[in-house]
């Protein structure tokens, strides 16, 4: 799973993918010390249980207050 998310402090962002049947697969905690800028990477998800068809999401949460972001792109490959 690629993402590229712009945000001004990336510690902020709790980063999950949802699968079809409600399942959830971390990518991403939060970190309050990582105040870097955007999330550009890749993520290598094992969801070999899971069926391939069906509506992927991408939930991204920022848990603390003053920075702002967007979900550029994001990208999910089998």
């Amino acid at each position: 799973m690629g993402v590229d998310i712009k945000h001004t402090w990336r510690g902020d962002l709790v980063i999950d993918l949802v699968a079809p049947d409600g399942s959830v697969y971390r990518m991403k905690n939060s970190s309050s010390s990582d105040s870097a800028d955007n999330v550009i990477t890749s993520y290598t998800v094992n969801a070999s249980t899971e069926v391939a068809n069906g509506t992927w999401k991408l939930q991204v949460r920022d848990v603390y207050s003053y920075d702002t972001g967007y979900i550029d792109s994001w990208k999910l490959t089998f």
